[in-house]
């Protein structure tokens, strides 16, 4: 058996979890209590967050770390640290004068409109305190609109003073003057991220006093730190998560080193190239825009992202965390980092965040309302683009081991427990996020509006007991799902580079279609398709293959994407371009070189290298865009090694992958809410399915690749309950899938020989309805007893005070209790007791039970006897110790705070009702 599976089964798996724990200045003994909590939840670590607190890197928090660390040493736990006073990092605690060195500084630029011939013209320069001139640039305009120039010429020479002398041929012309300034709309007392120095002085103010307090326990008590949504931040919000290269009024993010590589590269054309970053000059722009965005992301992931994780790597612990992903916002300016990649290259895991009702089941093909319910947020990228995008680094980068970290379940409002959270965990894991921060704990008094929901809230959240189940089945799933290497044949190309030139589909749009025809994927940048060595028509990509490479559909790509695929092509490597082929744009940057560094790490082998060259003497973007012109008036099915879907036809995409690629799994039925996620060991494979439809079940017989109907080595492990069972079959011996709405099972495939769970006969016996003739009983949350044990209708009446009951409780059969009159602020738990007769020898001696709906969390008992608990669809189990003649089934349902503390985040998400529903039916057997 595969060694991980049998850590689990021991319970001796690792810990993947490390919650923040919000800091305002407790006291030590809350401090601890809180500790503890954690520990008892099953979880090994903490990330400490600063954010409340008072004191950041002062007496204050020196003192209140003391207590954690001290307290983690005694627990065997790991203490990582957010990074910064306030978000987003590079705060710098507050350290960052305005307009000092290590402030951010903007590129900017205005323009002026001439009509001509006139001589003896000139025009003013504008420039602020601190401002410095770039030069300026005159253009012809070519039509009414604005920003669409030719001729671009630099008249930077002409300057004199304050002034530029130039006389003005004829036509409508732009003069642009390019600048620099301290003057912007980024946050104020922020450092420059592209900036080495800026982010040493970070580094020397945050980072270097952790290290002389704890240097001992480096490395082991102290686990790392955690940078939270750094930016570029050249604007702080007015384009939104929209802040794309080439906004006539977006300053841009510039530095000393940025102006060293400008010159470098674009020599005497650097203010013409320049200019062209706001105006449109045609294929010059398109260039210009590419190449500067590539200089920024290589900027910022070196001095930022890949700086900290040096240091991190120096003083032996990690550097992890995540940047701002929304609906775009990874490939952009602004609030974003310009490229997902680089962003987070230097970091020892890859990270994301959900946070805010991002993910919500059921809304993956729709826009849909956000927190106040007036913005949107884009279903397709939170669904199909967000973990793919973030599990796909941690495959790919072999730094990060194979790990991705998510910030999970906050700020979700009071709305969320842990039927939520469990679906949120499946959704990721099966995508392939391995590493858990749930946000969060929280020190401060009950109740805490800052960002519910709260998960042990000093005792007071009632489904606090039950947080645990979940956190032990996150860190059994993700001891299963780390230190192997995942299979997926499509590598799916990232689309930051194919934005910045022009018109393009996001990644996200195709992963939604492969995702819905059960075909997995990784996102691959541009950059490491460099690194790829192709063999025997395969890609290999570090530890993984790839069968094929998908391209969403755009109007451009860069040079050395063209050739890269003419590469590809005559090493027999197929391409499938979701859409029209596109059109190289001519470019002297090399991506994979600068920042990557293939040629260094000896990736690409030695032809790869000599046809790349001659590809770059040949001219590759004509030779590519010749090819395309041909394939275009020759258009058929089969083009050799590239596929081009000229309509976006879904259907033809779908042929075109099963031509050239083996499913890794086939299901018969139709499923487009099943998701998988093939992870193999040396001595076994997990395959984790999860149907995340929130309504509809799947049923169907599935076909593995690689093994044939009737294999006997395997069997499915339950991570909640922590057990093995037998797998179904069909006739013709091909596996039987069930999943309810929500559920999740992993299959395990393991050596052959391997003694595993077979199926059992199984009679059936007795089936029971059990939706009447409950007594109930209440607890709210902040009671210790329950109180009542009457009858359905009788309990209605004694806890409303009313006359009346609703026609659930009247008739004695389950109702929603927080419907009813007078309960609509319960928040607690309720106990059901049901008496009921039975004979084991001719009713079965055991009994499966379906609770059916249940809001949200339950316990079963039996006759005195804990048997069960369900925090998640599908609300059933199988349960030994029935006797002969009265038992009595016990069952405790746990709502949500929300019925009391109907806070601001969840207004705009559905309440859902509270209590035991039902229908239940009890199903008695034999094995």
């Amino acid at each position: 058996m595969e060694k991980r599976l049998q850590e689990v089964l021991r319970g001796e798996e690792g810990n993947y979890i490390l919650p923040f724990f919000w800091q305002h200045g407790e006291s030590e003994e809350k401090l601890r209590e809180m500790m503890g909590a954690v520990q008892d939840s099953g979880i090994g670590a903490v990330c400490v967050e600063s954010r409340p607190h008072p004191d950041f890197v002062g007496p204050g928090w020196w003192r209140d770390m003391d207590v954690i660390m001290d307290e983690a040493r005694k627990r065997g736990m790991r203490v990582w640290v957010l990074d910064d006073a306030h978000f987003p990092s590079g705060y710098c605690n507050g350290r960052v004068e305005d307009k000092s060195i290590y402030s951010k500084r903007y590129l900017d630029h205005y323009t002026v409109d001439a009509v001509g011939p006139q001589a003896g013209t000139s025009f003013l320069i504008s420039l602020e305190e601190g401002e410095e001139l770039i030069g300026v640039v005159a253009a012809k305009r070519t039509g009414p609109e604005a920003g669409t120039l030719e001729t671009p010429v630099d008249i930077t020479e002409y300057v004199r003073g304050n002034a530029v002398y130039w006389d003005v041929p004829e036509g409508y012309w732009n003069v642009i003057v390019v600048k620099t300034t301290f003057s912007g709309t980024g946050r104020k007392k922020y450092i420059n991220t592209v900036d080495a120095a800026a982010v040493r002085f970070f580094l020397d103010t945050v980072y270097e006093p952790h290290w002389n307090h704890y240097k001992e326990d480096f490395g082991s008590t102290f686990a790392g730190f955690f940078s939270d949504e750094p930016e570029l931040g050249n604007c702080s919000g007015e384009y939104g998560h929209n802040a794309v290269i080439g906004q006539p009024d977006m300053r841009l993010p510039w530095g000393e080193e940025l102006d060293g590589m400008v010159k470098e590269l674009w020599g005497t054309d650097s203010v013409i190239r320049l200019a062209a970053l706001w105006s449109r000059f045609g294929d010059m722009t398109r260039q210009a825009r590419y190449e500067y965005m590539n200089m920024v992301t290589d900027l910022y992931g070196k001095n930022f992202c890949g700086q900290v994780g040096e240091w991190c790597d120096a003083h032996n612990v990690e550097y992890i965390g995540h940047v701002i992903e929304d609906c775009g916002t990874h490939a952009r300016l602004g609030l974003g980092t310009g490229h997902f990649f680089k962003a987070l290259w230097g970091q020892h895991m890859s990270g994301i965040d959900v946070v805010l009702q991002q993910i919500r089941p059921g809304y993956d093909r729709n826009e849909f309302y956000n927190i106040g319910g007036k913005g949107t947020y884009n279903g397709t990228f939170f669904h199909y683009g967000l973990a793919k995008m973030g599990a796909s680094l941690g495959h790919l980068d072999p730094k990060k081991k194979g790990r991705t970290m998510c910030e999970v379940y906050g700020a979700y409002g009071w709305s969320e427990g842990l039927k939520l959270m469990k679906w949120l965990t499946d959704h990721m894991l099966v995508r392939g996020i391995n590493w858990f921060v749930p946000h969060a704990f929280t020190g401060g008094d009950f109740p805490d509006p800052d960002c519910p929901p709260h998960f042990y809230a000093w005792g007071n959240n009632p489904q606090y007991p039950w947080f645990s189940c979940l956190c032990r089945y996150m860190n059994r799933m993700s001891h299963l799902l780390n230190g192997g290497r995942h299979s997926a044949g499509i590598a799916l190309l990232y689309t930051a580079e194919m934005e910045w030139l022009g018109a393009y589909q996001p990644f996200e749009e195709t992963g939604r279609l492969l995702a819905e025809n059960q075909l997995d994927y990784e996102v691959i940048p541009l950059g490491l398709l460099e690194t790829s060595r192709i063999s025997s028509g395969k890609m290999l990509v570090g530890k993984e293959e790839f069968e094929t490479l998908v391209i969403p559909e755009c109007a451009y790509i860069p040079e050395e994407l063209a050739e890269w695929l003419l590469d590809a092509a005559s090493e027999g490597f197929p391409v499938i371009f979701a859409g029209s082929l596109p059109t190289a744009v001519e470019s002297g940057w090399r991506e994979a070189e600068r920042f990557y560094g293939w040629k260094n790490e000896g990736a690409r082998t030695d032809k790869q290298d000599k046809m790349a060259g001659e590809c770059l003497k040949k001219g590759s973007a004509a030779e590519w865009n010749h090819l395309v012109k041909v394939e275009e008036a020759h258009m058929s099915d089969d083009s050799g090694s590239f596929y081009s879907c000229a309509c976006g036809e879904e259907s033809r995409l779908l042929a075109y992958l099963d031509a050239v690629m083996e499913r890794d799994i086939f299901c018969e039925n139709t499923s487009p809410y099943l998701r998988y996620y093939h992870y193999k060991h040396q001595n076994g494979d997990f395959i984790f399915f999860f149907n995340e439809a929130p309504f509809l079940s799947v049923e169907s017989v599935i076909t593995l690749k690689g093994y044939a109907p009737g294999t006997e080595n395997a069997c499915w492990y339950d991570a909640f309950e922590n057990r093995l069972g037998p797998v179904q079959r069909d006739n013709d011996g091909k596996i039987m899938l069930r999943l309810a709405p929500g559920e999740a099972s992993v299959l395990y495939l393991g050596e052959p020989q391997e003694q595993l769970p077979r199926c059992k006969e199984v009679r059936r016996g007795r089936v029971m309805e059990l939706d009447d003739g409950w007594r109930l009983a209440f607890r709210s949350f902040k009671e210790k007893a329950f109180a009542g044990n009457r009858g359905l209708a009788e309990a209605y009446d004694e806890k409303s005070g009313k006359a009346g009951a609703s026609a659930g409780a009247a008739s004695g059969r389950l109702y929603n209790i927080t419907a009813a009159e007078g309960m609509e602020e319960f928040a607690g738990t309720i106990r059901y007791e049901a008496d009921f007769m039975w004979d084991p020898d001719r009713d079965g001696e055991m009994l499966s039970i379906d609770f059916g709906v249940v809001y949200e969390t339950l316990e079963v008992w039996l006759n005195g006897e804990k048997k069960a608990v369900r925090i998640a669809p599908p609300y059933s189990c199988s349960i030994t110790g029935v006797v002969k003649g009265k038992n009595r089934l016990t069952v405790y349902v746990t709502n949500t705070l929300v019925h009391k503390y109907r806070d601001f985040f969840s207004v705009t998400m559905p309440v859902e009702g509270s209590g035991l529903l039902g229908p239940v039916r009890a199903k008695g057997y034999w094995e």
